[in-house]
């Protein structure tokens, strides 16, 4: 059985079934015959005994092909359920910081002046060319709030036991598999206009039998498969999700990258920046939660792969203009990006 394993290891497209033929191979040789049972979604974590021989040489064989293919390294082939990636700890991704280029401060100056006047008061100013009646009061305040952003993958290579229907010509009458005799199982073919009555009638004269199939099953096979799935989340730097067209909305703008504070200073305005309260461990388990899908059905775990392609901090600016017009003191809030006035749904996604 050795030689049979060496020989296939160079040949990854015949992997499946020489795993198979093992898998009946060990199964002849093992005590118990409940390590080769059907496994439902009723015992689905079941491990296997570590005493079995044929668990034992199945694991081995297997961690081996992870590391020719790249899947796991040869000093660590020996650990279940192996973690490979860094996505299972935050020490490992490297996080990168942006910020979105706010509007010019007198940009937004302009806008938050047209914003606090009446369609009456712009009439009346631009026939009596009255000057400003709306003041702006102290230093606008560019305030500069986080999201976060990543983007990965999870892999994972498991064990399943499977089996197989083996369709044969009309003319066999026995199967011998690897020293093992197979039942042959009568497929009678259903029309869909004549009646059943009527068929069964005309099968026992033997004028349908040539139309039947005939196939046996292996019950005994084992798979070695991989299940995959990505994903992106954005969150705000409270933790409330953001949908695409928010991010949009709040990224579209120049971004660049930023090293320090220093890179933050905006001309002609004091800058406050919020540090999000998020922090990027319980950032990196949410995401956790969206990409992870483990198979439904498996008899092993052999590794699993959490690899993490991007995880960005993008400050977004949020203008703050204090006005005054007469005795009334108002505060208009712009959004940096876009150059609008903020809407208080997105100044929710901030709180």
């Amino acid at each position: 059985m050795s030689g049979k394993m060496s020989d296939s290891s160079h040949e990854q497209d015949d992997f499946i079934q020489n795993l198979s033929h093992m898998s009946i191979d060990w199964a002849t040789k093992a005590s118990s015959s409940n390590d080769l049972d059907r496994v439902d979604n009723h015992n689905q974590g079941r491990k296997p005994t570590d005493e079995d021989p044929a668990n034992i040489a199945l694991e081995e064989y297997l961690a081996s092909r992870l590391q020719q293919i790249g899947e796991a390294s040869p000093e660590k082939k020996e650990v279940r359920g192996l973690k490979t990636g860094n996505g299972w700890d935050p020490k490992q991704v490297v996080e990168h910081a942006f910020k979105i280029e706010p509007i010019s401060i007198k940009r937004a100056v302009e806008i938050a002046i047209s914003s606090n006047r009446t369609l009456k008061d712009r009439l009346v100013r631009a026939l009596t060319r009255r000057k400003n009646d709306v003041e702006v009061v102290g230093t606008p305040t560019v305030e500069f709030v986080p999201i976060w952003k990543v983007r990965g993958f999870h892999e994972c290579y498991y064990i399943r036991n499977s089996s197989y229907k083996v369709s044969v010509r009309n003319d066999v009458v026995a199967v011998d598999v690897e020293g093992k005799s197979r039942d042959l199982i009568l497929e009678r073919k259903r029309s869909r206009f004549i009646p059943a009555a009527i068929m069964e009638r005309l099968h026992r004269l033997g004028s349908f039998l040539s139309d039947d199939s005939k196939y046996f099953v292996i019950t005994e096979g084992q798979e070695l498969a991989t299940k995959s799935s990505d994903a992106e989340l954005v969150l705000s730097g409270s933790g409330h999700k953001i949908s695409l067209d928010d991010e949009a909305e709040l990224t579209s703008w120049r971004s660049k990258r930023v090293f320090d504070e220093q890179d933050l200073k905006v001309k002609g305005a004091k800058v406050r920046i919020r540090e999000p309260t998020l922090t990027k461990e319980a950032l990196l388990n949410q995401f956790r939660e969206v990409v992870i899908h483990m198979p439904e059905r498996f008899k092993q775990i052999l590794s699993n792969r959490l690899q993490i392609t991007e995880l960005k901090r993008i400050y977004v600016p949020i203008i703050r203009i204090q006005l005054q017009k007469g005795l009334v003191p108002r505060e208009a809030i712009i959004n940096g990006t876009s150059g609008e006035l903020a809407t208080a749904r997105l100044l929710g996604l901030f709180e």
